[in-house]
């Protein structure tokens, strides 16, 4: 399996302003699972990008620099700013870390904020409820599902626990693999199908058809964490709840792949190679293509975009949010749309590799201690 496909790595979209309205979206949704309406914002009037200096240090002495106001929230401003590293960040600066200047000029209410933050936490509270909720839901539908029999026989899938790796470096020792980085969760899936397929009766001159007749397709997934030694908590950390996002989705993939595999049934391939055993290697060759491609599409896709989602919510681990939380919302957002409905395959499919974006980090190693 080329690396192209499974040993793929996560990539970064740069859309800044959808990723804020899918979070300030995704506030507003988890509200309502509260069953509490959220507070809302009162901006003054005739807001515009010009409202906030160019230039904004917090309280806590953090800098930001080319600032842009994107929304006004109870509890703080929603900002795009530039990081020292280069690119472009989304976060919430706190109205109790902004200067007393800034707090007037937004109207800060430190009750409204707190009532608001309060509400957020029950939000999150429900949503964890819910998401567990429905695991045990999905848990019970795939036993029941395992203990019916295979009536037809023609579709297997096995799919091993998945696994994680760890690689620590020293101080000074950093992979070049990591580039700009400082750690890393990479993840690889494996779905390796096997076929047992008829030939048609051939004439002269036209290529050999094989017809899919059973599939047997094996899965697995693999996370390697590439961290330094004695990383800092928060470091570490984020690597592990990226791990879980992809875990989380994998779980998946005994459903996704038994969908695939059932839409193989009774598929043609073809070849012009005149030698039979060629001709039939090349045929599944291209079969173990539809269905590899079919699963990257419909679960491992999923995962990668639910994994952008949680970084770029949690601004690559720097904003100091609940990550947990983040997760929670990075995994309802993105769980839905793993599609298990058979899909007629015609042929195999083109994707793009998952291109390994660099992300700023800063000092990986804690202070010595004096």
């Amino acid at each position: 399996m080329g690396p192209n496909r499974c040993g793929s790595r996560t990539s970064r979209r740069e859309s800044v302003i959808a990723i804020a309205m899918i979070c300030l979206a995704g506030q507003f949704a988890f509200g309502g699972l509260a069953g509490t309406p959220a507070v809302q914002p009162n901006p003054p009037a005739n807001l515009s990008s010009n409202s906030l200096p160019a230039k904004i240090t917090t309280t806590d002495g953090k800098t930001y620099n080319a600032v842009r106001l994107v929304k006004v929230e109870p509890d703080g401003l929603l900002v795009e700013y530039r990081p020292e590293a280069g690119g472009l960040g989304v976060m919430t600066l706190k109205f109790a870390r902004l200067p007393e200047p800034l707090q007037k000029q937004f109207g800060y209410d430190p009750r409204k904020a707190s009532d608001y933050e309060h509400e957020q936490k029950l939000a999150a509270f429900a949503l964890a409820q819910k998401l567990r909720q429905d695991e045990k839901a999905r848990t019970a539908a795939s036993m029941e599902e395992s203990e019916r029999p295979n009536l037809s026989g023609t579709v297997s899938v096995n799919s091993s626990d998945p696994t994680v790796t760890y690689t620590y470096y020293a101080p000074g020792e950093k992979p070049d693999s990591l580039g700009s980085n400082i750690a890393t969760c990479q993840h690889a899936c494996q779905c390796r199908a096997d076929f047992d397929a008829h030939l048609e009766p051939r004439t002269v001159g036209q290529p050999a058809r094989f017809y899919i007749d059973a599939v047997r397709i094996t899965l697995g997934l693999n996370c390697q964490i590439i961290e330094p030694k004695s990383p800092f908590d928060y470091i570490r950390l984020h690597e592990e709840r990226r791990r879980k996002i992809f875990e989380y989705f994998y779980q998946f993939g005994p459903q996704v792949a038994k969908s695939i595999g059932d839409s193989m049934i009774g598929q043609e391939f073809t070849s012009s190679d005149t030698d039979m055993e060629a001709a039939k290697a090349g045929a599944m060759a291209q079969a173990q293509a539809v269905v590899e491609g079919q699963y990257l599409v419909h679960l491992d896709s999923v995962a990668v975009e639910a994994d952008q989602y949680y970084e770029k919510l949690s601004d690559y681990s720097q904003n100091n949010l609940d990550s947990d939380q983040i997760v929670q919302q990075a995994i309802a957002k993105y769980a839905n749309q793993i599609d298990t409905r058979p899909q007629a395959p015609v042929g195999a499919p083109s994707f793009p590799d998952h291109q390994f974006v660099p992300r700023s980090f800063p000092p990986p190693f804690p202070p010595s201690p004096n």
